[in-house]
């Protein structure tokens, strides 16, 4: 009698752990997802910054050219160089929200309304 006690109870936890691994599987995909983000927030929030100082740079130039009336070719060359950067800045910027929508289409299970709330 005491031995059926012991394999009942051996057969109760070993399938209880046979239940709890889908759980296990799906919180890892939710950390995994939950770090991707986080690492694409960062990198966009980065990339966000270099936009706007390289707009107001931008602007500076801008306004150096509007208030001397010239066009030097040196202030011209650094207007180009300014205007590639930014848009370049800006690209960088798009890719990584496109790579952020493509990581939360990947796992729409594994990623809750709450964490995304968080990382914005």
């Amino acid at each position: 009698m005491e031995l059926d006690r012991i394999i009942l109870a051996i057969i109760g936890f070993s399938t209880s752990f046979f239940l709890c691994v889908p759980n296990l599987k799906r919180w890892h995909k939710q950390k995994i997802a939950a770090e991707k983000l986080r690492i694409i927030n960062e990198a966009l929030e980065q990339a966000e910054y270099r936009v706007v100082s390289f707009q107001e740079r931008h602007d500076r130039i801008l306004n150096h050219i509007c208030s001397s009336y010239l066009t030097n070719t040196e202030l011209v060359e650094a207007l180009a160089g300014a205007r590639a950067a930014m848009n370049e800045a800006l690209e960088f910027a798009v890719d990584l929200r496109i790579i952020k929508m493509k990581i939360i289409s990947s796992f729409p299970d594994e990623i809750d309304v709450g964490m995304l709330d968080r990382s914005n």
